[in-house]
């Protein structure tokens, strides 16, 4: 079925083509009724005759449908059109990990952040049984807000599905395949670990793990070949993520993190010993769109030998404590509560997220913006500040 810019295709007016895969094309498509504009993808002309192709586009939305989390790009709906399958999904504006990496290798903190956020959508998907199969940079959607979006589940499985392919058949995209997904054996969630290490090595260094001149030479390396050190490369590279980011790399699973939540704890922990210097909010090569455009990234925090310089703090107008005492005032427990609300809303990120706006805010009524604004759904926000009590 041939689409054309303007064309209706059942209720979506197609404005614009937005990319072109192996396996279909996506436009960016607007609601006829509800004008809401969305991303549509369908198959490509001479991928229809092939049946692998179709049933597997066809396994991408019912896999998708069953996945509903702020980290995943989300299935609106799906139907037929003169025997066409289409997807309708939620459009991402903003630009693919893959995107930014053409401009250069990213700092450190930023990569970090785009991966925990990549790590709570696999945590959520492994639950349910899901195995990406194909995380690379490509499949990395990021917001001008900073809200990473994991997409393209086309070769995704479930546990206890059959295989997609015939055996000894590997599917995915070289550069990020784990050694059992090279071998074409059977897979468990660690191969996304893998895959996903592999991606965060490419962030930080500006190169793939292993490289060669031929299909042949990387996939030695991914079977037989040790990866430099990150920070080998990279001697701004902190010592500890270069650590974690071979632990993703182990050819053996077993050596690996065993799952989404044991790899995230890891880089949270980092997160919170390199967070405090301001050059990790930005990418090292400027990124063509905004990469946080919430108030809590617009200013440094004041450090506390300032504030001592600052002499005893004045009362706020009309009585009361000045604003930076009020945040400090608010206890432990309170904080802790705070972080376990915002992460109903976006995940394990809640906890450094909460960390830092508090370091920044001038008052409590500030903090909660500022770290609202964080929660992508404007509906979600709102019903997160009509809950706070100030």
């Amino acid at each position: 079925m041939g689409i054309e810019i303007g064309q209706t295709v059942g209720g979506y007016q197609v404005i614009a083509l937005l990319g072109r895969g192996g396996m279909g094309k996506v436009y960016k498509v607007r609601n006829v009724i509800s004008d809401r504009v969305e991303a549509m993808k369908v198959l490509l002309d001479d991928a229809t005759a092939a049946p692998d192709l179709a049933e597997r586009f066809l396994r991408e939305i019912k896999v998708v449908a069953a996945l509903e989390h702020p980290n995943i790009a989300s299935l609106r709906t799906a139907f037929k059109v003169d025997d066409q399958l289409i997807m309708i999904m939620e459009l991402v504006e903003g630009s693919s990990l893959d995107e930014k990496l053409r401009g250069g290798r990213l700092n450190a903190l930023y990569a970090l952040e785009c991966t925990c956020q990549v790590l709570a959508a696999l945590s959520y998907a492994h639950r349910l049984g899901v195995i990406h199969r194909d995380i690379k940079p490509a499949n990395i959607l990021i917001t001008a807000g900073g809200v990473v979006k994991l997409t393209d589940f086309g070769i995704a499985s479930k546990a206890g599905d059959p295989k997609l392919t015939a055996p000894g058949t590997a599917l995915g995209s070289l550069y990020y395949m784990s050694p059992e997904q090279l071998k074409a054996e059977p897979l468990d969630v660690r191969s996304d670990l893998y895959s996903l290490g592999a991606t965060l090595y490419e962030c930080v260094t500006g190169r793939h793990p292993f490289q060669g001149d031929s299909f042949y030479a990387i996939m030695r390396g991914h079977l037989e070949q040790k990866p430099l050190p990150p920070m080998r490369l990279s001697p701004d590279i902190p010592e500890g993520l270069s650590r974690i980011i071979e632990q993703a790399l182990e050819k053996a699973p077993e050596r690996r993190f065993q799952s989404a939540e044991e790899f995230r704890d890891a880089l949270v922990e980092l997160q919170s010993q390199i967070a405090p210097a301001p050059s990790g909010l930005r990418l090292v090569t400027p990124p063509p769109v905004p990469v946080y455009a919430a108030p809590m990234f617009a200013a440094a925090p004041v450090s506390d030998a300032a504030e001592t310089a600052a002499g005893p703090a004045a009362p706020a107008p009309g009585g009361g404590l000045r604003a930076s005492q009020q945040v400090k005032s608010l206890g432990e427990p309170d904080l802790e509560k705070l972080k376990k609300d915002l992460a109903v809303y976006i995940g394990p990120l809640a906890r450094i997220i909460v960390a830092r706006a508090a370091k920044r805010s001038g008052s409590l009524r500030q903090l909660y913006e500022a770290v609202a604004a964080e929660i992508p759904s404007p509906a979600d926000r709102e019903k997160f500040l009509a809950s706070r009590v100030f």
